[in-house]
């Protein structure tokens, strides 16, 4: 279920991100959820391109989200 709870936060956090509305930064927020998500997955089934992967998206959430927030 991991896999499927990441897919659909990142999902919402890109359409989010995509509209450029006010509250677009709480996209930030799902892909950091999503991130989370894909980092259990990964690490329950030994996918470690995919935790590299999802470490460094960690980071772009987090900027997205320092950015969006308390910039």
């Amino acid at each position: 279920w991991c896999e499927f709870s990441g897919s659909i936060f990142g999902l919402l956090g890109a359409f989010l991100v995509a509209m450029q509305v006010p509250g677009s930064e709480f996209g930030f927020v799902f892909f950091l959820i999503s991130n989370l998500f894909f980092i259990q997955f990964s690490l329950s089934n030994r996918y470690y391109a995919l935790l590299l992967m999802q470490v460094g998206f960690t980071a772009t959430s987090l900027m997205g989200i320092y950015n969006g927030f308390f910039v």
